[in-house]
């Protein structure tokens, strides 16, 4: 019989592949709760846009709020909101407003969706969750296409100067958070491929378990390794007798019979 076709070896094979799959979802869903957290900060943070010391005006600008100093307070007034699209400056910056807030609660579904994986087929899970991580990733690549072209703004023309324009940034410097937000596409689309090769994996595993090859026990973790010492079985001891005893008292009863025999080595 091929070896790969042998349930022994598949079993094998199962075990030693399970703690790399295993470590990787970890990986994965450590990884998926660190963007969420830095897709928030990308949303709050008003430092898409900013000053710089040859820009005429002084501030800083992120998907919709702008912020300028307030040199009696010696502090930076922020005014717009995301709960109010008019206070927002421009369309172009409400339409940022909107795909980066949703690319965040995306993320925050996928975070509260590995609490399902206690629930529910960890191939369904693994399924949904990069089905929303794409969507992440394709959002906020929206939003940072779009965001430049809100640069004609007279707000962002008195901050960097006369040279803004769309998709010119005049004497302003790009900000952490729009280098952040950048670097989120590429982090949200490798989340989710990798979320759907661990889907992939997870659907050629549990196939051994509806053969037979291991146990749904098994499959959720409880391997052969992870189980105690008390729950594992008694197995009767089968032990030979030994006739050497035997032998001696045959031999013994023969001297008895004949004590004057004579023996020679």
């Amino acid at each position: 019989m091929d070896a790969k076709f042998n349930p022994e070896t598949a079993r094998l094979y199962y075990f030693r592949y399970m703690r790399e799959y295993r470590g990787i979802g970890v990986l994965w869903g450590l990884l998926s709760i660190i963007w969420c957290i830095l897709n928030v900060v990308v949303f709050v943070q008003p430092q898409w846009i900013g000053d710089t010391y040859e820009s005429p005006g002084y501030g800083h600008l992120g998907v919709y709020s702008h912020c300028e100093p307030d040199h009696g307070r010696g502090v930076y007034m922020c005014s717009g909101s995301f709960a109010d699209f008019n206070t927002v400056l421009n369309n172009a910056f409400r339409a940022t407003t909107f795909f980066v807030g949703v690319s965040a609660l995306m993320m925050l579904v996928v975070v509260a969706a590995l609490l399902l994986f206690f629930c529910f087929k960890k191939t369904a899970v693994f399924t949904l969750c990069g089905i929303l991580q794409m969507i992440s990733g394709v959002f906020m690549f929206l939003a940072c296409v779009i965001y430049p072209s809100g640069w004609n703004q007279e707000e962002v023309r008195t901050l960097c100067g006369s040279g803004a324009n769309e998709y010119k940034l005049g004497l302003c410097s790009i900000r952490w958070a729009y280098i952040l937000a950048i670097l989120g596409i590429f982090d949200a689309i490798f989340l989710a491929v990798l979320a759907f090769f661990l889907a992939s994996k997870r659907a050629k595993i549990e196939i051994y378990s509806a053969t037979g090859v291991v146990t749904k026990s098994e499959l959720n973790g409880y391997s052969a390794e992870t189980i105690s010492k008390h729950s594992i079985p008694i197995q009767p001891v089968v032990t030979v007798p030994d006739d050497r005893h035997d032998r001696y008292s045959d031999y013994s009863q023969s001297m008895k019979q004949h004590p004057g025999g004579n023996f020679q080595l």
